[in-house]
C-alpha cells in the first residue's frame, strides 16, 4: 500500500465530476525517475526553486570533489548525492511547489495505485452531494408502455 496526497486546485472546487479533473494526486515515496534524471523531473514538475538548489548543490559538490582531488567511485558518489536527495524528496518538493501555486492539501489516501486512490477519495468527496433526480418529460402526458406488462400489481389508470 502506498500513501497518496490529494491537492485541491486554487480557489476550491465545486463538487462535480468536471471539477474533480482539476485535483492533483501525489504519491509519497522514492521516485526513480527523479533520481535518474532530476533536472528534467524538476523542470517538468515546475519545481523551480528546487531546480535552482539542485544545480547549486551539483556545482558545489563538483568544486569540493575537484578540491579534494577525488577520482573514480568517490567522485561518482559525490555527483549522485543530489540525485539521491531529489529521488527521496520528490513528493515533498512537488507538494511544496503545488502549495506555492495555490493548491491546498485536502486528504491522504492509502491505496495500491493512483486509480484506486482517486476512486476512494472521490467516492467520499461526492458522497454527501444530493443525487440528480430524473427530470420530467417535456410533454404533459405521462409515460405509458405500448403494451401492458404482466405483473401481480395493478398499473395506475389501467382497468381492474
Amino acid at each position: 500500500m502506498q500513501t497518496w496526497l490529494i491537492y485541491e486546485p486554487p480557489g476550491g472546487a465545486a463538487r462535480t465530476l468536471d471539477d474533480a479533473e482539476r485535483f492533483v494526486v501525489v504519491r509519497e515515496g522514492f521516485h526513480k525517475l527523479a533520481f535518474l534524471a532530476p533536472a528534467i523531473w524538476l523542470l517538468y514538475r515546475r519545481c523551480w526553486m528546487a531546480f535552482a538548489l539542485y544545480v547549486a548543490a551539483e556545482v558545489a559538490l563538483a568544486l569540493v570533489a575537484r578540491g579534494l582531488e577525488l577520482r573514480g567511485g568517490s567522485a561518482l558518489v559525490f555527483a549522485l548525492l543530489p540525485n539521491l536527495a531529489v529521488g527521496f524528496e520528490a513528493s515533498w518538493l512537488r507538494a511544496r511547489a503545488l502549495e506555492r501555486r495555490g493548491y491546498s492539501y485536502v486528504a491522504s489516501v492509502f491505496a495500491r495505485g493512483r486509480e484506486e486512490a482517486e476512486a476512494h477519495f472521490f467516492t467520499d468527496w461526492l458522497a454527501d452531494q444530493p443525487r440528480e433526480t430524473a427530470r420530467p418529460r417535456p410533454s404533459g402526458t405521462p409515460y405509458r408502455p405500448a403494451q401492458p406488462a404482466f405483473s401481480f400489481f395493478p398499473q395506475p389508470g389501467a382497468a381492474r
